[in-house]
């Protein structure tokens, strides 16, 4: 076992009980009344996050065209607090997951058939995790994977990954030397493997791209990934309804990446196949403001 692996592990343990303590409340009080607790805790956030406020604001600022009062900045933090205290009934095979209704499940198991396996390609808008909730009810069983950089990982979210034993299982750690083998050998074996694609953790390999109308840098990983693989790319997105439940879709974006021969024909391919996914992420903020989580200078502007 590794110094690094050690490290985060001693946190974990000091934290038992309260992840124990987190869990029992959310059993014996069921998620929306747990929920009545996401408002001053929000609050709190919102007063002293001077950070995610200012992030918050430029966000809002950009998606609807005005400048967002701070009643709305509350709500967007809000909602991220409502989407991260769904994770402990979504992970925890124990608890009952939120209602979902389903759409485009025949997309995934279209480009499936090309026995190439599939790329699933999501943002932080939404909840990925919401993925594991329709794998319980879909008409045939699915092999998942999921591509995240293990390195960002915060404490919060490796506790609350312990609901789930089988969730590390699943996980392709990014950055590691045998990375792109594990992924070739997971779409071999027809397993969908699913990434986020909107956030350049090394911005020597970005492109900038127009998203909600102002350039900003995103990671050419997830493209490069598909037209090196040969397997079909299907978007996928999980916005949460005011009622609770998920609206969960599956969408077509590429049979097969494929760049031209010369520099300057895959340069303007790789280009192309970023826009269309930034206007889809685009589109995504616009049909649901308040569920984009990016809580840091996405555009490179400090106000």
């Amino acid at each position: 076992m590794t110094a690094e692996r050690e490290a985060w592990l001693v946190p974990e343990r000091g934290n038992r009980f309260v992840m124990k303590l987190m869990l029992g409340l959310a059993r014996l009080f069921g998620r929306r009344r747990l929920a009545l607790l996401l408002y001053p805790i929000s609050l709190w956030y919102l007063a002293t996050d001077g950070t995610a406020r200012r992030n918050s604001r430029i966000y809002l600022r950009r998606v609807l065209g005005r400048e967002p009062s701070l009643l709305l900045i509350w709500h967007h933090i809000r909602s991220y607090a409502q989407i991260t205290l769904d994770r402990l009934f979504i992970l925890d095979p124990r608890a009952t997951p939120p209602e979902i209704s389903l759409a485009g499940a025949e997309i995934l198991f279209e480009a499936l058939e090309a026995g190439r396996g599939c790329l699933l390609l999501g943002a932080h808008i939404g909840s990925f995790d919401s993925l594991r909730t329709v794998l319980r009810v879909m008409p045939a069983p699915l092999t998942l994977r999921i591509l995240m950089y293990r390195r960002y990982t915060g404490e919060a979210t490796r506790l609350i990954e312990m609901l789930d034993p089988a969730y590390t299982d699943i996980l392709i750690p990014l950055g590691e030397p045998d990375t792109m083998l594990r992924v070739a050998e997971s779409l071999r074996a027809g397993s969908v493997v699913a990434i986020l694609g909107d956030r350049a953790h090394d911005m020597g390999r970005s492109l900038s791209v127009s998203v909600l109308g102002k350039p900003a840098l995103l990671p050419v990983g997830p493209i490069r990934l598909a037209a090196l693989t040969g397997a079909p790319v299907v978007l996928f997105s999980g916005l949460r309804r005011p009622d609770g439940s998920y609206d969960i879709r599956f969408e077509k974006f590429a049979e097969r990446i494929e760049f031209g021969e010369t520099a300057q024909e895959k340069a303007a391919s790789l280009k192309a196949w970023m826009t269309r996914y930034a206007d889809w992420m685009s589109a995504l903020c616009r049909r649901d403001p308040l569920s984009w989580y990016n809580y840091y200078d996405f555009w490179k502007e400090r106000t």
